[in-house]
């Protein structure tokens, strides 16, 4: 694996900002405006921009689903 400088992971952090954010503003519901709105933090913490009242939790950022029921937790 080739190793990327700050500037280079800078660079495409902000790209992968940009795209989350133009999801957020072509998402038709809330509930996708909210994900890619906390992708969108999520990439710009990574190229170093913070941003103030969105908490990145892990369930946002990825849709869980149910456990499938096997036999150690039936």
């Amino acid at each position: 694996m080739k190793y990327r400088g700050k500037d280079e992971r800078k660079a495409y952090g902000m790209s992968r900002m940009v795209k989350a954010i133009d999801r957020a503003i072509d998402s038709s519901s809330d509930e996708e405006k909210a994900r890619a709105a906390r992708w969108a933090s999520a990439w710009g913490a990574i190229s170093g921009i913070h941003s103030r009242g969105i908490r990145l939790r892990r369930t946002d950022l990825f849709k869980q689903l149910p456990r499938r029921k096997t036999t150690s937790n039936a």
